[in-house]
């Protein structure tokens, strides 16, 4: 995970919903409005994250889903994202909170650019994404909300099993790699549909099929570990993440549909 990077990540809180292979883009889903799965297989029904830094958010996360299709989450009963389909397809996230919004563009099936708005402030923030063979490109550019020409920095993510494995970001003519390591147990959010296309927008869900235990960085080393407890079917009830001090940073716990 990194920063948009992201939520959740060696603090891994960053605006919880700003919320994002190549493989299938998207899970067959149900008709139904519900608060409760109709699949059989487990979708997260709250996440708690208790940051260990006084001066740092809070978060009681609850989710709420049509079929497998996420659809929008609250934070101790605020409504803070809300997810936009148009037929199987992810199309729109809104952050009602702030008055920001992500829309998603295809090729395909494949997302190939998605641009977060900002009209209070006149801005925005584009990601133009391209494929090659094992690895996907974000070139991200910032500018207003008519155009965004910008450029921000290039970031290359080798997947591998599933998982992200590498970011490789270039800004300024600098370069930066990042590692991530993974158990082989469920990730909390692998059975919600449109899960491939979380991993592209690298946002808060991270659209990984394992759970990251460990990151380190070519210039500095290791970033942060996490420290995980499971149920009987596999899936994180708890994870602790530390810093490279081993000084605890933020803990997380979940609860299933």
């Amino acid at each position: 995970m990194n920063i948009f990077t992201k939520i959740y990540k060696c603090v891994k809180m960053k605006k919880f919903l700003c919320f994002f292979a190549f493989s299938t883009l998207f899970m067959s889903s149900c008709s139904s409005d519900s608060s409760s799965s109709s699949t059989s297989e487990p979708l997260v029904k709250t996440m708690v994250i208790d940051n260990a830094n006084p001066a740092d958010d809070d978060y009681n996360l609850s989710f709420t889903y049509s079929g497998d299709k996420l659809v929008n989450v609250k934070d101790s009963g605020v409504l803070i994202e809300q997810f936009i389909y148009t037929g199987d397809k992810l199309t729109r996230l809104n952050h009602p909170e702030d008055n920001t919004y992500i829309d998603i563009e295809y090729t395909g099936d494949q997302v190939t650019k998605f641009t977060e708005y900002d009209p209070d402030f006149d801005s925005a923030t584009k990601t133009l994404v391209t494929y090659s063979g094992n690895t996907f490109t974000r070139t991200i550019y910032d500018g207003d909300l008519t155009t965004q020409t910008n450029l921000i920095f290039t970031e290359v993510c080798t997947v591998q099993n599933g998982n992200v494995t590498q970011y490789t970001r270039t800004s300024f003519g600098s370069t930066n790699t990042e590692t991530v390591n993974y158990d082989t147990k469920n990730n909390p959010f692998k059975n919600i549909s449109n899960y491939a296309v979380f991993q592209v927008l690298d946002l808060d869900i991270e659209g990984n099929m394992n759970n990251e235990t460990s990151s380190s960085s070519n210039s500095s080393g290791i970033i942060y570990t996490v420290s995980l407890i499971y149920n009987a079917d596999d899936y994180p009830v708890n994870e602790v993440t530390r810093n490279v001090s081993n000084v605890i940073q933020e803990s997380v716990s979940y609860t299933y549909y």
